[in-house]
């Protein structure tokens, strides 16, 4: 397993929206969330 550092600027709006979105209580929960859930989408791992 690699493990990789990211850092980003996201607006504090969609930041909200995805933590309400995923009805988790912290950004950090729902960020941690979203990314699982990009990494074993099948869509992410199309390479068209």
């Amino acid at each position: 397993m690699k493990i990789v550092h990211v850092q980003s600027v996201l607006p504090l709006e969609d930041v909200i929206a995805l933590k309400n979105k995923s009805e988790e209580s912290s950004i950090k929960e729902a960020i941690s969330k979203a990314v699982y859930h990009y990494l074993k989408c099948d869509l992410a791992k199309r390479k068209d």
